[in-house]
This record gives C-alpha cells, sequence and structure tokens, in this order.
C-alpha cells in the first residue's frame, strides 16, 4: 500500500444532522428541507435539535443559577454578622456585592444562547446608577413622563417639608424586613419550576388547543390577528407541509410567540422555549428587509408584549425599534399604499399600524422615551367599516369580532391623546417643559375636554366610574366586560398622565415657602378642577385593580395587561402622596378638589396594599413599600400633630424615631436626601422600577433578583 505524506483532508461536519441520518450514523449533508440522502430514499426528512445541545444548555442554566444562590449566600452571611455583631455596615457594601454578583455570574452565563438577554443586561448593570446623580449619557435616559422623574419630583417636594433620613430610611428589624404578609419565598424562578416542552413543533391536537386559548385570552382584544389563517398554518407545519421561505419563518415566528402568550396563561408548560424560537427565527428574519411581512409586524408585536408581562421591559424597546422599523418599510404609515386594497387586506393594514403606534405612546410614557412615530406621521385613517359611530350602541347584536374592533378603534383615538399629551405638556420626553404654570394648566384642561369628550362618544364600552363597585363580582364575571375594564384602566391612566404636570407646578407652588402656599384666582380654580379629575381616576384605577386582584387575578395575565397595571399602581401611589401633601399645604384647593386629609390617608394605605398585591413577593417590591410606609408614617404624623414641617425634634419625638446630634450632615441636605435614596434604590435599574420589574407578579425571587435586576 502506497502512503503520502501529505495531512490527511477532514470532511466537514454537518451542523445538524436529519433525524434518519443519525439514526443509522450514515453522512448527511444537511440540505434543507430535505438532505441529499432522504431525497435519494424518498423518505420524510425531519431535523430537531440534538440531545446534547438540549443537555448543555440546562447545564449551563444549573451552572449559573449555582454560581448566584452561593454568592448570595454569601452576602446574607456577611449581613447577618453586621447585624448581629451592631457595626454600621460599610455604605460601599451593597454596590461592591451587586457589582461583583453582576461579574461572576456574567462569566458563568456568557454561553448561555440567549438572542435577548445579553445586549439589554449591560443596560440594565449601567441603569443600577440611575440614583446616583450620574449624567444621562452615564446611565440611560428617563423622561419626564417616567416614574422615575415622577418619583424624584416627590422626593424633592418631601424634603423641602423637612423630612430627614432618619425618618424615611430607617430599617426595619431583620426578622421584620418584609412585613408580615410580604415573606420571601424560597422556591426558584417560575420557569424552572414549569414542565419542559418537546422539541420540535406541537401535534396538531396541541396546536388546535393552545391556539383556541390565546384566543380565549390574550388574542380576544387583538383584533389584527385571526384565529382560522392560524389553524391553517398550525396544519401545514404540523405536516411538514412548508418550505424555508422568509414568509414561512415569519408564520413560525408568529404561531410560536402565539403558543408562548397560551402558555403563560397556563400553569403546564414553560412558554420560555417557544419564546425564545419566536425570537430567533424574527430575528434571522432581521436580516434582510425584503423578508418582512405584515406577520413578521404582527409576531414582533406578540414578541414585545410578551417581554413587557414577563419582566423585559427594556428589551421590548429594541423589539419594538424593529416593529416600527419594519412598518415603514412595508408602508403602513403611507395612505398612499392603501389605494387599490381590498377592504378586508386595507383593515388588516390599518389595525397592524396602529397597533404599533399604540406600543409606541406606551413605552414612551412608561419609560421616557421620545415617541418613534411622531403624530404628525400618523395621518392612516380609521376605515369606516371600523368606525364606532356606524354602530348605535345595544340595538344591533355585534359579533365577537366587531365588538373586538370597535374597542380598537376607541382605543387607538385614546391613544391619538396620549400623543398629543406626550407632544405637547411633556415636550416629546427630550427634557422639562419650558411651559408656563399657567399654559401649563390651561393645555391639561384642553385635553382633559378631549378626553371627556371621547368618554361620551364611547357609548358601546362605557367607563368605570370611580363609584363602580367590581368588588362583588365573581371571576367569571370579568373576562366577559374585559373591553370595558381595559379602556377604564387604559383612560384612568391618560388622565394621571395629563394631570401630572399640574400636579408638580401646584405642589411647586404650596411647598415652596418663599412663594406662599396658596394660588390665586383664575389659576387655583383651574387647577383645581385638572386636580379633581385626578382625583377620581386615581380612585378608579385603584378600585378597578384591587377588585381584580382581589377576585380574579389570572386577569391581568389572561389580557397581558399587568406591565401597565404594574407601573401604573405605583404612579397611583405618587399622586395619592401629592394630593395628600396639597391637603397639608392649602387651605383652599382640597375643599375645591374634594378631599380631606383623611380620605388621602385612607386612599394611600389601600394603594399600598394594591401595590404590594400586584407586586407579589419580589425583592424589589418590598424596598419599595417600605420606603412609601415610612413617607406614609411621616406624613401621617405631621398631619395629626399639627407640627411644623421644620419643628424636626417634636416630629421625630411624635413619632416615635430616635434622632442623634449627627442625623444631619453640615453639608447640603438635599445631596444628602439623594444620597440616602442611592443607598436604597442602588440595585434599581431602568428594567427594575420604570419598566415594571420593582413589581413582579407571580414571581419567585431568580437569579435576576438576586442580582438586583429584576
Amino acid at each position: 500500500m502506497q502512503h503520502t505524506s501529505s495531512p490527511l483532508t477532514k470532511r466537514p461536519r454537518a451542523a445538524v444532522a436529519c433525524n434518519a441520518c443519525r439514526q443509522t450514523k450514515s453522512k448527511c449533508d444537511s440540505g434543507r428541507p430535505v438532505c441529499g440522502r432522504c431525497a435519494a430514499r424518498s423518505v420524510e426528512c425531519v431535523y430537531t435539535q440534538t440531545v446534547w445541545d438540549k443537555r448543555l444548555e440546562r447545564q449551563e442554566d444549573r451552572r449559573a443559577l449555582l454560581v448566584l444562590r452561593n454568592r448570595v449566600n454569601e452576602l446574607e452571611a456577611q449581613l447577618a454578622v453586621a447585624s448581629t455583631s451592631g457595626q454600621a455596615l460599610d455604605p460601599t457594601f451593597y454596590d461592591q456585592g451587586i457589582s461583583s454578583l453582576a461579574k461572576e455570574t456574567a462569566v458563568e452565563v456568557s454561553e448561555v444562547d440567549s438572542l435577548d438577554t445579553n445586549p439589554e443586561s449591560a443596560a440594565d448593570i449601567l441603569a443600577t446608577g440611575a440614583f446616583d446623580r450620574l449624567t444621562p449619557a452615564e446611565i440611560g435616559y428617563f423622561g419626564p413622563s417616567s416614574n422615575h422623574a415622577l418619583f424624584r419630583s416627590m422626593t424633592v417636594f418631601i424634603t423641602k417639608l423637612g423630612a430627614r433620613d432618619s425618618h424615611l430610611f430607617q430599617e426595619n428589624p431583620p426578622g421584620e424586613r418584609f412585613g408580615p404578609s410580604l415573606q420571601v419565598p424560597v422556591s426558584g424562578p417560575d420557569h424552572f419550576a414549569r414542565r419542559d416542552v418537546e422539541e420540535g413543533f406541537p401535534n396538531a391536537q396541541t396546536c388546535i388547543e393552545w391556539i383556541a386559548r390565546f384566543f380565549d385570552t390574550v388574542g380576544s382584544v387583538l383584533p389584527y390577528i385571526s384565529e382560522a389563517p392560524l389553524l391553517r398554518e398550525a396544519n401545514r407545519m404540523g405536516a411538514r407541509i412548508w418550505n424555508d421561505s422568509p414568509h414561512s419563518r415569519s408564520t413560525k415566528a408568529l404561531l410560536y410567540i402565539v403558543f408562548a402568550h397560551a402558555l403563560s396563561t397556563l400553569d403546564d408548560a414553560s412558554p420560555e422555549p417557544f419564546y425564545h424560537r419566536s425570537l430567533g427565527l424574527l430575528m434571522t428574519n432581521e436580516q434582510s428587509v425584503f423578508s418582512w411581512n405584515l406577520e413578521t409586524v404582527i409576531a414582533l408585536l406578540l414578541v414585545g408584549s410578551y417581554q413587557q408581562n414577563s419582566q423585559r421591559a427594556m428589551t421590548s424597546l429594541t423589539t419594538h425599534v424593529l416593529a416600527v422599523k419594519a412598518s415603514y418599510q412595508l408602508g403602513l404609515h403611507s395612505p398612499s399604499t392603501y389605494e387599490g386594497l381590498g377592504v378586508q387586506e386595507k383593515e388588516l393594514r390599518v389595525k397592524v399600524w396602529f397597533a404599533v403606534v399604540i406600543q409606541d405612546r406606551v413605552l414612551s410614557a412608561a419609560l421616557g422615551r421620545p415617541v418613534l412615530i411622531p403624530p404628525q406621521y400618523v395621518q392612516v385613517e380609521i376605515p369606516e367599516s371600523i368606525d364606532p359611530s356606524k354602530y348605535t350602541a345595544g340595538t344591533v347584536t355585534m359579533s365577537s369580532s366587531l365588538k373586538s374592533s370597535i374597542y380598537y378603534s376607541h382605543l387607538i383615538s385614546l391613544h391619538q391623546t396620549v400623543g398629543i399629551t406626550l407632544d405637547s405638556i411633556y415636550s416629546s420626553n427630550i427634557g422639562a417643559t419650558q411651559m408656563q404654570p399657567r399654559d401649563l394648566t390651561l393645555k391639561a384642561i384642553e385635553l382633559l375636554d378631549q378626553l371627556e369628550r371621547w368618554r361620551d362618544h364611547n357609548a358601546h364600552f362605557a367607563i368605570l366610574s370611580s363609584k363602580s363597585d367590581l368588588s362583588s363580582w365573581s371571576a367569571d364575571m370579568f373576562q366577559p366586560e374585559a373591553h370595558v375594564i381595559l379602556l377604564s384602566l387604559f383612560y384612568y391612566r391618560t388622565v394621571m398622565l395629563v394631570s401630572t404636570p399640574v400636579l408638580m407646578a401646584v405642589l411647586e407652588q404650596v411647598t415652596n415657602p418663599a412663594s406662599g402656599s396658596e394660588l390665586s384666582g383664575m389659576l387655583r380654580d383651574v387647577s383645581a378642577s385638572v386636580l379633581k379629575r385626578d382625583w377620581e381616576a386615581i380612585r378608579g384605577f385603584q378600585k378597578t385593580l384591587s377588585a381584580i386582584l382581589r377576585n380574579a387575578r389570572p386577569f391581568l395575565k389572561a389580557n397581558a395587561v399587568w406591565w401597565v397595571c404594574n407601573f401604573t399602581a405605583l404612579t397611583v401611589c405618587w399622586h395619592g402622596l401629592g394630593l395628600w401633601l396639597v391637603c397639608m399645604r392649602s387651605a383652599s384647593l382640597p375643599q375645591a378638589i374634594g378631599i380631606t386629609s383623611s380620605d388621602a390617608e385612607t386612599f394611600m394605605v389601600e394603594g399600598l396594599e394594591t401595590l404590594k398585591s400586584v407586586g407579589g413577593s419580589s425583592i424589589m417590591t418590598g424596598k419599595a413599600h417600605r420606603f412609601l410606609q415610612r413617607i406614609l408614617h411621616l406624613i401621617k404624623t405631621m398631619d395629626a400633630k399639627g407640627l411644623n414641617p421644620s419643628d424636626q425634634e417634636g416630629l421625630a419625638e411624635s413619632a416615635g424615631i430616635p434622632l442623634s446630634k449627627d442625623a444631619l450632615p453640615s453639608d447640603n441636605f438635599l445631596d444628602f436626601m439623594f444620597g440616602s435614596v442611592d443607598d436604597l434604590f442602588c440595585q434599581l435599574g431602568d428594567n427594575d422600577f420604570l419598566g415594571g420589574e420593582l413589581l413582579s407578579m407571580d414571581q419567585d425571587i431568580s437569579n435576576y433578583d438576586a442580582g438586583g435586576f429584576l
């Protein structure tokens, strides 16, 4: 035998072998959709992920979780030693612990194949300095409509009243850290407890069940997606009668995210695998703008909604950018692209376009980011076929699809007002408004009048009033009234958005000793009118959400509105606190608003209970709840004792809080106040506070909780 000295040429190994070649250990060329060997033998060619890949992924997950648990145990041990010895903790303890934990965790999880977490993790870590007086370039920007901005404004007003860190930031004993009704769970995160789904595409019966579940819950209020086409595509893919074209990938991504939404409302299999599969297909399609279609935009919308309601609010910004980009590419924003289209196709394009617009408004208002779709870009009109004015309420029996479309038309017009509000009185979230208080108040009155006319014209789904009593409803009564409840929640949220700048302007006046505590003349009357509607809105939202949490908690997941309710519940607490301060500092405004200090106190107690309930057992919720409780106790003491806010010794004595001589620093108190805020919220990022992850619903302590990023 003749040998050669040249090295042997290794044949390239197939990236993934099909099942048939794998079973017979035959050479596979990985041809798609059918490999060469299966084509020659005329047999079915099916590709699935290898068992090894699956085991490897689980191994990495377990390793990352183990590192996190060990690090948490170390931090708890250090904290216990410091607490028992009576020694003060190093101010940098939490910062160092979290920084170290983030670094160690990053090493272990860097190899885990997660398409949506790695880019955003850096943003989350940077955002933990959001309360450290760093520049926006260092931590990211949060505009005036955000909860972050509202928090800092309220902190300034409380500081003006003479609050001290010993009042607001005194820690409870270790055993009472979370209070009797807010216990820290010991189990792992939710997605570790659920049953794993099988690889490959679900069978036909499973697809039918999950699609039906989706349209019984989340899909029932989304008129831009239909059940019949999804069932047809699911049957085709289940039978492997599909190709690997961009359209097929978009359709498959849409089916996967529908499955994820359906499973998120069930206590069965984990929705995460389907979410990641959908995201993977969409990111592949993103490489070519020519592969985008309506299914791509719809899938991106559903992915964004899933992310927001599964503690990925900041990640959903990235998904939303792609949805806007795809919409512009398809010309959904241009009226000229609708010419010559059939009624159904035109109606579908309009619904998809406005779904992107609505999501743009919600994200901008919640996270304080400039809109990606300015109001002047929204020139497409609602088709006559779904115009609510063409259907008289109560006289025509409407189909479920028509009912959903009319609901959606009302939602579109409501968020048009949101867009105008962000543009006019929030300066498009680019910076603080430069409007004078009088001009600001008059603009708010104009917007509230627009909302009142919207409410009067909404005869199909009458908005719940603050006097509506849902507490007596049974669990099965909520979902049939989903359109009414959802429109009411969004309406209340919009009224709060309009009223916030006026509330801040009034608080600036009444807490400023140099300007006096009273507004005068017309400005007082108009401001009182705005705040009266704000008071009605926060009471309406609080009563509605409280009834849902008490009687039908699954309603939030079933309609994908937990995130909106979550961050709005915190907004409600800040508004209630602001109105309470108005009651304390003004003699005439409370009567004009229709509120007393007793009313405000009762509302704050109920609001904190709702906040705790919607937040579940998150560590971050415990911190926010304790902070607000201290403020509640302080203001209650000031109000009940009638003390001068500057009488620190008398206030501390009546509140039962000992004051040391060095309680206040010699330098600027406002800096010290924000320093204390830094200590309390050093673990909070934009995903924690503004993105909604501060208040996680039905979530146990996860690895992100341990790192302080959720």
